[in-house]
């Protein structure tokens, strides 16, 4: 990653967004309240009966003075002005933002209101908003600039960050060093943005400071109204000895000029958890969206090769996309939509964490499917009328699924090099005179490799990548006079190879998307 500062349409500022409230756009519905939902509501519903109580925990900790939130909505004076509005985007499912389709998977953190909830709030406001005895009504909830997980183990703070008035969104990646002499395993995080009025979202990912590639995935994040990162009891994240930590910032200019000084406090595990918690990156790096686009559809996949069990999801694509889904594929031919995102906004950067973790027996192949719409019917689309590659930009697009999960077996997944290794000698047997050690230039060095190529038919090339040993096919192979072509079909993209072949020696290069690779490789001897 580099320091950057992105200029983009602004997309979503405060006033757009006040005006939701008004002209909302229908997303997936919500449910109409039931006649089971509204058998137990009380005749009268006030303010001070039921609705405070529920304004409070769904709406305050976003709608509230120096939040980012356009209006506050912390007492029945600021609700009421509001009271319709409010209904009528918790109806459509835009409030409170929610974005998973009910119908497949469960999320302990599921911030949608219930069908009793959304009752309670049609009858308040049919019958007037009325406030009931204020004096009764329960107090808004306080809110401290304190750590809401007591005094940090360490705290780190990014570099001051200026923005002007108003304008486009603003996007930085701001680089803390973490000074850790040793390794440290890491409980829980907790972001405090410096200023939450123009603060969007913070993704954090860690690195060994040798190079931009992440060691743990991601790391930890906030969003509007997320709550500090706690893993699950006996798991940790990895903080490299002398690393950095990549905060990924997301900014909306205010009405006036604004600072932002953003910290992160880290809490560390005491001793040596049970599991490593995994942060896989399911991604294409390969594809290209046609200018005009509107339902342009891209797939990557991940087999796990050791029992695992998963706990959290979260879908990653840009302003073009629109709708993202996880399907795993069991070893006994089962398949099970474990997360559909029917109407994905950028604007929220939301974990889905599995109420009840999920077993993935090895074998098992998790596939996601992302949806992009790149034509001018899109509102949030910088520019239609241009083809989008995979780029660190937010005016480029993304192709990521994130996977938090454990192995079964044992605290952390066997290497990536452990597993190339493996599968290299079992190549080797089955195909003697086959096998190709081949090593990848990139920008961080050389990565070494495996390749099948066989006299004829398709071959393999396994690549360690992120952490996981990634397999994919290289097929159409044609052969002429020494050289060599083929497509690299592979989990993370497709791929065009040329190659020359002589006597013990194989050279070329790989071209995915705009990116080309060179390479070097001589036959595997076990």
């Amino acid at each position: 990653m580099s320091d950057r500062v992105n200029v983009t349409p602004r997309l979503r500022s405060p006033l757009v967004f006040a005006a939701s409230l008004l002209l909302a756009t229908p997303t997936f519905s919500t449910p109409v309240a039931t006649s089971t939902a509204t058998a137990d509501l009380p005749e009268n519903v006030t303010w001070s009966g039921e609705i405070a109580e529920l304004v409070h925990e769904n709406c305050g900790s976003c709608h509230r003075s120096g939040d980012i939130a356009p209006m506050s909505l912390q007492t029945y004076d600021e609700v009421r002005p509001w009271a319709k509005s409010m209904l009528r985007v918790v109806k459509d499912g835009t409030m409170p933002p929610w974005h998973a389709d009910p119908q497949f998977g469960t999320f302990k953190n599921d911030r949608s209101l219930s069908d009793r909830e959304i009752a309670l709030l049609d009858r308040w406001v049919d019958q007037g908003a009325k406030s009931g005895d204020l004096d009764s009504a329960p107090p808004a909830p306080a809110f401290s600039d304190e750590w809401r997980l007591g005094e940090p183990d360490l705290v780190l703070t990014f570099d001051e960050v200026s923005l002007p008035a108003g304008g486009p969104d603003v996007f930085r990646d701001l680089v803390a060093r973490t000074g850790l002499e040793e390794d440290q395993w890491l409980r829980a995080v907790e972001i405090k943005p410096g200023n939450r009025k123009v603060v969007h979202h913070v993704i954090l990912i860690a690195s060994d400071g040798s190079s931009s590639e992440p060691t743990s995935g991601w790391l930890g994040a906030w969003a509007a109204g997320m709550d500090p990162m706690v893993f699950p009891k006996g798991t940790a994240k990895l903080v490299p000895k002398g690393g950095v930590i990549v905060g990924d910032m997301h900014y909306h200019p205010d009405s006036e000029p604004a600072k932002d000084s953003t910290k992160i406090g880290l809490y560390f595990y005491d001793g040596e958890p049970e599991k490593e918690l995994i942060n896989l990156w399911v991604q294409n790096g390969s594809f290209k969206i046609p200018a005009g686009a509107e339902d342009h559809v891209v797939h990557s996949t991940h087999t796990f090769d050791q029992d695992s069990t998963v706990y959290g999801l979260l879908p990653h694509m840009h302003y073009r996309g629109k709708q993202f889904t996880y399907t795993a594929t069991y070893p006994d031919g089962r398949q099970e939509t474990l997360l559909h995102v029917d109407d994905y906004d950028f604007n929220w950067q939301t974990l889905y964490e599995l109420a009840e973790p999920l077993k993935m027996p090895k074998g098992t192949r998790l596939d996601c499917e992302a949806r992009y719409d790149n034509s001018a019917n899109n509102p949030f689309n910088p520019d239609p009328t241009r083809d989008v590659t995979f780029g660190n930009e937010s005016y480029d697009e993304m192709m990521i699924g994130f996977v938090d999960y454990v192995v079964d077996e044992g605290q952390r997944p066997r290497s990536a090099i452990d597993a190339l290794t493996e599968r290299a000698q079992e190549l080797g047997k089955a195909y003697p005179g086959e096998v190709w050690e081949i090593a990848v230039g990139t920008d961080e060095g050389s990565i070494e490799t495996i390749l099948h190529l066989p006299e004829a038919g398709d071959g393999a090339w396994l690549i360690p990548m992120n952490g996981v040993l990634v397999e994919g096919k290289l097929k159409d192979i044609v052969r002429a006079d020494g050289s060599l072509s083929g497509a690299f079909e592979a989990p993370i993209g497709m791929a065009q190879v040329e190659g020359t072949l002589s006597d013990g020696s194989f050279s070329g290069t790989i071209t995915m998307g705009p990116q080309e690779l060179t390479f070097t490789g001589r036959p595997y001897d076990d």
